[in-house]
């Protein structure tokens, strides 16, 4: 059977942490915090969800084990990713700062947008859905946009839980740190200028109706 324990250091959350360390221009501390307030956890999540800290214990392992030439393993432009990272400090060392930001961003509260401004990674990452909000709005088939919505989830019902309801979370989610953060709110329109105020009331608006309709 192949193994491949390289993904370790090419997918999910730590290689994404390091692709941003590596690549972008702001602190390696404003993109640990970000991404504390991307996974911070609530009381209706799993247990075993990842976690700040439990990537925090995966670095401190991998920096205890890592060698260079299971480094070269790896596919070219991962291994150009964790070196540029790393520094002149080496990869283990960077492993090990890394590991101790996140168990420091995860003993304080989540960062506010007013001292790390929302990045566009984060949007992606929690409203996804939001980035397209007049894929619907085709010209001249529907008398408004609210109509071309409200055909839209009626489209996608029965099946309501796989986009709709998802969607409409995100759309109170994105509201409610709008009215919350004048920071947030001002990013928010740059970064996902689809989602104005009021495509999002149309959304919520549309989405409650039908839910109260059909799934009451």
């Amino acid at each position: 059977m192949a193994l491949y324990p390289e993904g370790m250091f090419t997918t999910g959350p730590i290689a994404h942490l390091v692709g941003l360390a590596a690549g972008g221009s702001d602190p390696l501390e404003w993109e640990v915090l970000r991404f504390g307030r991307v996974t911070r956890t609530d009381y209706w999540d799993p247990a075993w969800r990842v976690t700040p800290q439990h990537l925090a214990s995966q670095l401190d392992y991998l920096s205890t084990v890592f060698s260079e030439e299971f480094l070269d393993t790896c596919p070219e432009a991962d291994r150009r990713t964790w070196r540029a990272a790393a520094g002149a400090q080496g990869v283990p060392a960077f492993m090990t700062e890394l590991a101790t930001l996140l168990r420091l961003a995860d003993r304080q509260q989540d960062a506010t947008y007013e001292d790390v401004p929302l990045a566009a990674w984060e949007v992606w990452a929690r409203f996804p859905l939001l980035l397209s909000l007049d894929g619907w709005a085709y010209d001249g088939e529907y008398a408004s946009y609210e109509e071309s919505l409200r055909a839209f989830v009626e489209g996608e019902h029965p099946d309501c839980s796989y986009e709709v309801m998802p969607r409409l979370n995100q759309a109170l989610a994105a509201r409610t740190l709008c009215a919350e953060s004048a920071a947030f709110a001002a990013s928010f329109r740059v970064l996902a200028p689809q989602a104005t105020p009021e495509a999002l009331a149309v959304l919520t608006r549309t989405t409650l109706t039908h839910l109260t309709e059909h799934h009451a």
